[in-house]
């Protein structure tokens, strides 16, 4: 069965997106600069103390210079400390443009794309040092190509469930990824996909991978007119005082955004997300009982205590959420054509229940952890109105029904916590716990001072 996503977005965990801005080429070129005149001066010295205990003259202090300009390092040039040498000016400056061109060798990898590599930005792949990823992949699939997952893996996500910034790592560099499960199931992470990753430079700062885009859009050296030209105008865009950002979307979570940073001028930034199923989901449908189902007693009296959600409907008593085969046991029936055949593990999902010619349609929620059939599912809502359809006998706690007076809602109602809306033609009284969620609440509408509907839901999972 395909699976649409939902944004259900639960253990949404958050990173820490700090970039590094690197220096530019000139800075670079200037650093090399300076440092090879400071090896230079300080070398000099040294060697021409030598010289000069052993009274040799200005020929050999001229091959002295030539020797440390050759032996002279040329490696991590943002440590190196500014300092000027004069002399030998001539030397100096010859030496440093070969110098300057070799880091400019060293610091940007060739852009030779893997023949396996799309030409399609949508197709949401990228070359890490010549091995393609593919997104969305199974856990299991980008584990093979030598990334570890650094937390706790046996954390499950339901169905249609995501989650951020889960860290992996392979020799030593750590990236951030999305695991989705998209599947009817409840997976633990390690049967869940990986669904995107972000490269940016508060990991990879240190690391010297090649990250390729399709048409060769390189991390660390493509820059905005590259990426325009490769991919053309952005589907958004956006231009801050760190960067300049275009987003590439295909659909609904499928896009790709690219950051490039002001003080490089360079692409420093890259996240792709791709949260589509892909072949070999586990869509199964259990239709096992839940536990939660089998443990439900309805309750005794309607009672006194709005907080309890019990309801008394077509002379059945109820406590929301309620399970749709109590439902069933007490006349009404599921009319099929409009309703789901299944609903995913913890997910929820609409069913159209009859009784006695009238018909509701209600949003019904699936507590267990393996997907199964409405029957096993929870109805968490009801409704009924005296000016439209549908209308049941309904009564709720505190003996409130339709027809009650304004008055006498108000004074059953006193006791608890509740907010009053008007309009043109309606007052609704929505009470709710003040511990709770202002969604699960009964909301009472009045219109000419008598209560013409009631409407109710309650979403907490029970506990029995």
């Amino acid at each position: 069965m395909k699976k649409k996503l939902k944004i259900s977005a639960v253990l949404m965990l958050s990173t820490l997106a700090l970039s590094a801005c690197s220096a530019t080429e000139d800075m670079v070129k200037g650093q090399m600069e300076d440092y090879i005149e400071q090896e230079v001066a300080n070398r000099l010295e040294e060697e021409l103390a030598k010289a000069s205990a052993t009274s040799q003259g200005q020929a050999e202090e001229t091959s002295i210079v030539e020797t440390v300009i050759a032996e002279a390092p040329v490696e991590s040039v943002e440590e190196t400390t500014v300092e000027t040498v004069v002399e030998p000016e001539t030397v100096v400056e010859a030496e440093t443009v070969a110098a300057t061109e070799v880091v400019e060798e060293v610091s940007k990898p060739s852009t030779e794309m893997p023949s396996e590599l799309s030409e399609d930005i949508y197709s949401f792949q990228v070359a890490v040092n010549g091995t393609v990823l593919q997104f969305p992949m199974w856990y299991s699939d980008f584990e093979a190509l030598g990334f570890s997952y650094t937390k706790d893996a046996t954390q499950t996500l339901s169905s249609s469930q995501y989650t951020v910034g889960e860290v992996w790592q392979r020799d030593g560099v750590k990236l951030s990824t999305e695991l989705a499960n998209l599947s009817m199931n409840t997976k633990p992470y390690t049967e869940c996909m990986v669904a995107g990753i972000t490269f940016d430079n508060y990991y990879l700062e240190d690391a010297n991978w090649e990250i390729i885009l399709p048409k060769g859009i390189q991390y660390g050296v493509a820059t905005k007119e590259d990426i325009l030209a490769a991919y053309g105008t952005p589907s958004s865009d956006y231009e801050g005082s760190m960067y300049y950002k275009m987003t590439y979307e295909y659909d609904y979570y499928r896009e790709i955004s690219l950051y490039v940073y002001n003080e490089s001028g360079v692409l420093e930034e890259i996240e792709i997300e791709n949260m589509v199923e892909i072949e070999g989901a586990d869509n199964s449908i259990d239709e096992t009982v839940p536990e939660l189902v089998t443990k439900y007693t309805a309750p005794t009296a309607v009672g006194d205590d709005l907080y309890t959600f019990n309801a008394e409907i077509e002379g059945h008593l109820y406590t929301f959420p309620c399970p749709v085969s109590e439902f069933l046991a007490n006349g009404f029936t599921i009319q099929e054509e409009n309703s789901a055949d299944a609903v995913a593990a913890g997910d929820f999902d609409w069913i159209e229940l009859r009784y006695n010619n009238q018909s509701i349609r209600l949003i019904v929620r699936n507590y267990a952890d393996y997907a199964t059939i409405p029957e096993n599912c929870f109805v968490k809502s009801f409704e009924t109105n005296k000016n439209y359809d549908p209308t049941f006998d309904v009564t709720v706690p505190c003996g409130i029904k339709l027809g009650d007076s304004e008055d006498s809602l108000k004074e059953k109602i006193s006791a608890f916590n509740c907010e009053i809306e008007e309009s043109s033609s309606y007052k609704y009284y929505n009470v709710y716990n003040p511990n709770g969620s202002k969604l699960d609440a009964f909301q009472f509408i009045v219109s000419e001072g008598t209560v013409t509907g009631i409407e109710f839901e309650n979403d907490n999972k029970p506990e029995y």
